[in-house]
């Protein structure tokens, strides 16, 4: 299959059902958790992957080839160019992981250098990554599952299909806790694993989600974003839904929250949405 960025597959009917939108509950939409306080405008970029980074923001702009430094009012610091359609990104320990779709690589950006991370198992068109003390997760998009490695072994988690357990074209990975949380992107929901792969719970199933392409996790909640939808849906650590943000949105495709704040990129707003607690 023709490598294209996975988020303009969602124009094609094999890869997503078209679903009805439904009234969400008043109490949750009218909740005032969280507020819309600004917005940050990216111009001529249409960013995929976001992460934050005490006085900055790490951003990756599939459209140009590469990841960009900015700080919190979006100027551009420093670019890191050619890197192949750079998707969901991850930080640890002041390094940046960088899935790069198009050559089926993790780019590695310290300091001034790329490096390569050296995969085990190779995956087909990489979406996302997250990295931790021990574990690096590489989500393998066109093959429907997850490679947890470390430094002995790896370990796959999920298969294609739509049933629990089962993935269907994932976009983005958190590891915390022990516990793995998949963007389950096309089967429209949020499926949680141990790290032998066993599914522990599913999230979002009933919440007419339409396209779930990115998550974020804290120590309290699971944040999504509903890329056709425009929305937000963050939910407790249950799986309880206790919250939509359903406005000042544009595609939203990746969130991170650092202190209280959340940053939400918008893929066709080419811009950064702020919304603080």
């Amino acid at each position: 299959m023709t490598k294209i960025l996975y988020l303009l597959l969602i124009s094609l009917p094999i890869l997503i059902s078209c679903k009805e939108s439904g009234e969400e509950s008043a109490d949750l939409v009218n909740n005032k958790q969280w507020k819309f306080v600004r917005e940050i405008k990216i111009d001529n970029i249409s960013p995929t992957g976001l992460q934050t980074d005490g006085e900055y923001l790490w951003i990756s702009d599939a459209k140009n080839n590469r990841v960009i430094k900015t700080d919190l009012d979006g100027s551009i610091v420093k670019e890191y160019p050619d890197i192949k359609r750079p998707m969901h990104l991850s930080i640890y320990n002041s390094k940046v992981y960088v899935p790069e779709y198009l050559t089926d690589k993790i780019k590695i950006i310290n300091g001034d250098e790329i490096e390569e991370y050296p995969l085990k198992e190779k995956p087909d068109a990489p979406a996302g990554v997250f990295v931790n003390d021990s574990l690096i997760a590489v989500v393998d998009f066109y093959n429907h599952r997850i490679i947890l490695q470390n430094e002995n072994e790896v370990m796959i988690i999920g298969k294609e299909g739509h049933k629990k357990g089962e993935l269907y074209y994932p976009t983005d990975v958190a590891l915390v806790n022990d516990k793995i949380y998949v963007a389950d992107a096309y089967n429209n929901r949020v499926q949680v694993f141990d790290y032998n792969g066993n599914v522990l719970k599913v999230i979002g199933a009933k919440d007419k989600i339409n396209v779930a392409t990115g998550i974020e996790v804290t120590d309290d909640n699971i944040f999504v974003t509903d890329f056709e939808g425009d929305r937000i849906l963050i939910y407790d650590l249950y799986g309880k839904l206790i919250h939509i943000i359903n406005e000042h949105l544009n595609k939203p495709t990746e969130i991170s929250v650092s202190n209280n704040t959340m940053y939400v990129s918008n893929y066709a707003g080419s811009s950064i949405s702020v919304i603080e607690q």
